[in-house]
């Protein structure tokens, strides 16, 4: 396929050879090792950077998991089931490991989950049931970068209690914080991609305020406390803001949809302070992003890669129709994925009862 890039007045367009043109267009966990440095030096070596694809459709005795490099498919496996009836929720990967969330029942079942040694740690029940697809629930994950402790929060905007669990502890905790997202009728807007809102020990939100107004909350795993700060500026009264978070290299991202294919990427350069990197036309389903790339998905349902910073296009050696759904649907979810040899499983394999590992479930309909 041959792409050519034409580049003026700040606008990318990206022309296809006619004879390609119906083929693509471009959208651009557990216990800490006993030695922490381990965990740090081993994600310092240089390890092939991938895509993990996780199929939620796939029969029962077909391969599950595909890892994809930028070169070729590396290794296409079935990962034993995970307990419950299904999974709902898998966000990552932070070094190497993923979070689980699966519904077994009327209850929830969370797990830490590291692809490369195949282990996999379920985390106790909280003594709190977790409201089930509510307006406002976020379960969400990440690490601590001191101490390497992996962490999952779990937090409701119209509550004034959240709850997180740590590794080191193996226990839930509950705390009170002081924000508020309904205020100003703000909302914390979903990310569809689940690998962009992590990011050096910080998760962080999109929050949609009155008049189109965006800001972002941030959640520290260090300190275990909330902020916000504020987003891009509205260019005029008919911009229009529709936007989702998004990682470019060591900083925080926006691509915001303006109108048509015309989407514009925001970066931030420090706390409140954005600049808009550039305005480019983006007309297929994304997957996914990953340092400076957007992981999209072809007509023909081949995954691609378009590169923001060298203008670079490649298309990635795996096609599958479930690309096009949403996982929630059955279809395919594309994560970022750097192989890591992290330990998680608890000291002495002493692994909790399963029973012991569920969280109620409220409001399922």
């Amino acid at each position: 396929m041959d792409l050519y890039y034409i580049n003026y007045f700040g606008l990318l367009h990206l022309i296809i050879n006619k004879r390609d043109s119906s083929e693509f267009a471009c959208e651009i966990v557990a216990k800490i090792q006993i030695n922490p440095s381990f965990t740090v030096d081993h994600c310092k070596k240089k390890k092939p950077l991938q895509h993990l694809i996780y199929d939620y459709g796939a029969a029962d005795d077909a391969p599950n998991i595909t890892l994809v490099s930028d070169k070729d498919i590396d290794e296409q496996k079935s990962f034993h089931r995970f307990a419950g009836d299904r999974i709902n929720n898998l966000l990552g990967s932070i070094d190497g490991v993923f979070f689980i969330e699966g519904e077994i029942g009327d209850d929830i079942l969370c797990a830490l989950w590291n692809p490369a040694n195949r282990e996999v740690r379920y985390l106790p029940g909280a003594p709190i049931s977790f409201e089930w697809f509510a307006l406002g629930r976020h379960l969400v994950f990440g690490l601590e970068p001191i101490t390497k402790d992996y962490k999952v929060l779990y937090y409701n905007e119209c509550e004034e209690y959240a709850a997180i669990y740590s590794c080191s502890m193996d226990s839930w905790k509950f705390f009170k914080h002081n924000t508020y997202v309904f205020e100003n009728t703000s909302r914390c807007e979903q990310n569809m991609y689940n690998t962009a809102d992590y990011l050096n020990g910080c998760y962080y939100w999109l929050l949609n305020e009155r008049n189109n107004k965006y800001r972002i909350l941030s959640f520290d795993f260090g300190n275990e406390a909330f902020a916000k700060m504020e987003g891009p500026p509205r260019g005029n009264e008919d911009y229009t803001w529709s936007g989702t978070l998004m990682l470019l290299g060591d900083s925080l991202g926006i691509l915001n949809f303006v109108e048509g294919c015309i989407n514009d990427v925001w970066v931030m350069i420090q706390p409140g302070v954005w600049n808009k990197f550039l305005t480019f036309h983006l007309t297929t389903r994304t997957k996914s992003f990953y340092d400076n790339c957007f992981i999209c998905v072809t007509k023909s349902s081949r995954l691609a890669s378009y590169n923001v910073v060298t203008n670079k296009t490649r298309l990635l050696e795996y096609r599958h129709p479930g690309l096009k759904s949403n996982p929630a649907c059955g279809g395919c979810g594309v994560y970022y994925y750097k192989e890591s040899l992290v330990k998680i499983k608890r000291q002495g394999n002493s692994e909790l009862h399963l029973n012991r590992c569920f969280t109620k479930m409220s409001n399922k309909h």
